[in-house]
């Protein structure tokens, strides 16, 4: 093999172990802690998904929400009612079928995942602040690349089962 050709990456392989790492580290505990501020917005990232959707759609079904999380309607269930004893979600009768229910953010839920959004992000920038600005770029155009390929076709699942 000619020296001036890189050798081929098994892109996959890097990935998928660096997902996994990824995951490992936002799932100890004290890493947890460290993306939760000292006034308790302790958000799991169910809470946090789930906030995020709320904040940014109009009320939706609880039946939407268990489909879009890929969850048992019980067990959304009791995540919804979680979050409306914390103050950060509303759940009102759907007036097109009062038997269904339809969920939405509270104010306080959304000063809550704003607040958590930022105090990860502090701990993100904290973790790559001794990359030179250029490296840092990179990452992050090539991390919001491979995002918008994975939330592509997430969301053409979602439109796909929102049009059904």
């Amino acid at each position: 093999m000619d020296p001036a050709t890189p050798e081929p990456v098994n892109v996959g392989e890097s990935i998928e172990s660096t997902l996994a790492l990824i995951q490992r580290w936002s799932t100890r505990a004290e890493n947890r802690r460290s993306l939760h501020d000292a006034e308790g917005a302790a958000l799991s990232s169910t809470d946090s998904w789930l906030l995020e959707r709320l904040v940014a759609s109009k009320p939706i079904r609880m039946s939407r929400l268990a489909e879009w999380l890929e969850v048992d309607k019980s067990t959304m269930t009791t995540e919804v009612k979680r979050l409306e004893s914390a103050g950060l979600v509303t759940r009102t009768p759907d007036p097109a079928d009062r038997r269904a229910v339809l969920v939405s953010a509270t104010e306080a839920g959304a000063v809550a995942i704003d607040r958590h959004r930022r105090i990860a992000q502090d701990v993100y920038n904290t973790l790559v602040g001794k990359w030179n600005e250029e490296d840092r770029a990179d990452f992050a155009r090539l991390l919001t690349r491979f995002s918008d390929e994975l939330s592509w076709v997430t969301d053409a699942v979602w439109r796909h089962n929102e049009s059904v």
